[in-house]
């Protein structure tokens, strides 16, 4: 992942490798090579997202160490007589062209793309094969308890719904040292359970609070609140915000499609492909 990043980064930096070479205040000015500038604000642009303290130091460096090896070896190159190829410069202006037409598309598709239950719910009924399981599926409710508490464990014993103790007792706010977070875990598919978890919900009922399952990491309550086999259409309530996400990218493709014709008509465009094909 880290290695996938910096390619990103580094990918960015040799655009910019020549670009910061206007005058900032010395505080915003994170290296320098000759009358070449790496400034804050783009650093902080490449650095990525949710990531630690660490990790942030560490891209920090890279960045910076990488855009100095790139601005000394560019100057290098110049000093020696070196100079972009026509289709290097083609490549260059190409770059600063698709970024223009991003921004102004970004620019004009930030309105909201309406999608109506009418629509969402046509679209359920006309693409019914999209939603079908191909695996057995079951609506699962957890909680996993690194110790047992005999107040808690008698509670879960009284109560019909494992949720509801849960939400009771702040559980679904604790961080756990298992994958599995507390609360409600929606439709899994079963096989892909744990074998513990599998053995301990086999058969048909539904309803039934399962537990104390004892594991390597502790003890888990289950409940299966639905069973659903391969084969089952999924309901429109479980799919309806996937579903107003696809017509609201769909919209916006059609927007973006219509935005571009229309403006063909406000420019000269020739085709020569006879010169190619």
């Amino acid at each position: 992942m880290i290695t996938k990043l910096l390619l990103i980064i580094m990918s960015g930096l040799l655009i910019l490798s020549g670009c910061q070479r206007n005058q900032h205040n010395p505080t915003e000015i994170v290296a320098r090579v000759g009358d070449a500038y790496l400034t804050r604000d783009v650093v902080l642009h490449f650095l990525p997202k949710d990531i630690d303290a660490q990790q942030k130091k560490f891209f920090i460096r890279r960045i910076v160490e990488q855009w100095i090896d790139n601005q000394i070896l560019a100057q290098k190159a110049l000093q020696e007589g070196y100079t972009l190829s026509e289709l290097d410069q083609w490549k260059l202006e190409n770059l600063k062209v698709e970024l223009l037409a991003a921004q102004f598309i970004s620019s004009k598709t930030q309105q909201h793309f309406t999608v109506t239950d009418r629509e969402i719910e046509e679209y359920y009924q006309n693409h019914q094969e999209e939603f079908r399981r191909d695996y057995d599926e079951v609506h699962l409710v957890h909680l996993f308890l690194e110790e047992l508490d005999n107040t808690l464990v008698k509670e879960i014993r009284d109560s019909k719904s494992l949720i509801e103790v849960i939400q009771k007792n702040y559980l679904d706010q604790r961080v756990t040292p298992v994958l599995e977070p507390n609360g409600d875990l929606g439709y899994v598919i079963k096989d892909r359970l744990r074998p513990e978890f599998k053995r301990a919900i086999r058969g048909t009922k539904t309803g039934l609070i399962y537990g104390p399952i004892r594991t390597k990491d502790g003890y888990h309550y289950l409940q299966v609140l639905d069973r659903q086999p391969a084969g089952s259409i999924r309901t429109l309530d479980l799919v309806k915000d996937d579903i107003r996400l696809r017509l609201e990218a769909q919209k916006r493709h059609e927007y973006i499609k219509m935005l571009k014709e229309s403006l063909r008509k406000d420019f000269t465009v020739e085709t020569f492909y006879e010169n190619i094909l």
